[in-house]
């Protein structure tokens, strides 16, 4: 049996395919596949599911940095004198702790020679506390360095009265001066305790001298066992039943807790990249559906399907690149705009509207080919306009 037949048909078959490729080209550079219009759509899918994912993603993030910031997340753990420094610090280690430190209240308090007559209040804290006050009204804790702590810390309320910037050298009454290494702020949003108004004077977890009186720990996420962890800073208990150690919020004005988890599981856009697919296939088969009749009378002149479908594909991509492209700045405003350092999975989170919207199209277009049958081309030539 000769096989010159099937070799035949297997060349028709390649030059078809190139055939198909060609006129996809000319098809987009013509107009006739409408590339324009059908990338501006695309574009608009795309924008409005990956937006709405970004501002649903924003609005948890300003949450949660929120919580962070006002304190909600600092655990302490109050014990007059009978706190461990070192063990008050060694919880940095702890996954989602971010710093923890401790303080106590110094022995002397230092008088400024502008306010001769009103000692300011003074705290003694380790390194971990120091940096846990600095970062205070922020998300994030980042190390201090040594010309940080270099010095002596103060409240944003106390830089005030005393009228002192960083850097700056105060005199004190008694002809000392001190070095002004930072301040830090003190927002009035609810948070107790005693750091709002102080010189806070920095001092190794392990100094000599009675226990530290306050443990202070920061965390996001909070561990679940944040306090049973913050209660290991206590040296010894007491047999007095009324004089055990307190566990408490730094600041409590936003709840106990925040269920991010919960919120991000539940978040109204989780269900998007599917309808990115659904509207995207809609306008796939719709830019090769209303060519029906192109498409059947190219089946009825010999063209193979399989070349239609790539043509198609083709055809499909080309407006996809240029819908991407349209697309672009949201993405950039979005990397460059996302405050914290998860700003890459913020846009994979965006991009899975993207990858199904451009799924979707390639799916509608190869759908409506597969639909387009030659026995109907009398009745796609009738229903034409």
């Amino acid at each position: 049996m000769s096989m010159e037949p099937q070799g035949k048909t297997s060349d028709t078959r390649r030059m078809s395919l190139r055939g198909a490729a060609l006129e996809a080209v000319l098809n987009v550079t013509s107009g006739t596949t409408r590339a324009a219009l059908f990338a501006v759509l695309l574009a608009a899918v795309i924008f409005g599911c990956a937006g709405a994912e970004f501002l649903q993603l924003r609005e948890i993030n300003m949450r949660v940095r929120e919580f962070v910031s006002s304190g909600a997340s600092t655990v302490l753990v109050e014990y007059a004198g009978r706190i461990d420094g070192a063990a008050c610090e060694s919880l940095a280690s702890v996954d989602g702790v971010q710093a923890a430190g401790a303080l106590r209240a110094a022995s002397a308090r230092p008088v400024a020679e502008v306010l001769p007559m009103t000692p300011l209040p003074a705290l003694e804290a380790t390194p971990g506390a120091v940096e846990l006050l600095a970062s205070g009204d922020s998300m994030e804790t980042h190390a201090l360095g040594v010309a940080e702590m270099d010095g002596i810390w103060l409240s944003t309320q106390a830089a005030e009265v005393v009228g002192a910037q960083v850097g700056d050298t105060v005199p004190l009454s008694d002809g000392s001066r001190m070095h002004i290494a930072g301040i830090y702020a003190s927002p009035e949003d609810g948070r107790t305790g005693n750091t709002s108004y102080a010189v806070v004077m920095p001092v190794h977890s392990t100094s000599v001298g009675k226990g530290f009186d306050v443990c202070m720990v920061k965390a996001w996420p909070v561990p679940r066992s944040l306090e049973s962890l913050a209660l290991m800073s206590v040296r010894e208990l007491s047999g007095n039943r009324d004089d055990q150690p307190h566990v408490r919020q730094l600041n409590a004005t936003l709840g106990s807790k925040l269920e991010s988890e919960r919120m991000y599981a539940s978040r109204g856009t989780v269900h998007m990249p599917w309808m990115a697919c659904a509207l995207a296939m809609a306008l796939g088969f719709a830019a090769i559906w209303s060519r029906r009749l192109e498409f059947a009378s190219a089946l009825h002149c010999g063209v193979p399907k399989l070349a239609l479908m790539a043509q198609s594909l083709l055809e499909t991509m080309s407006w996809e690149i240029m819908a991407l492209a349209i697309c672009s700045p949201l993405f950039t405003v979005a990397w460059l705009g996302w405050e914290g350092a998860d700003g890459m999975q913020v846009i994979m989170l965006m991009g899975r509207s993207a990858i199904g919207a451009l799924a979707g199209a390639i799916c509608g277009a190869l759908i409506a080919v597969l639909c387009v049958r030659e026995r109907n081309l009398f009745r796609y030539f009738k229903g034409r306009g």
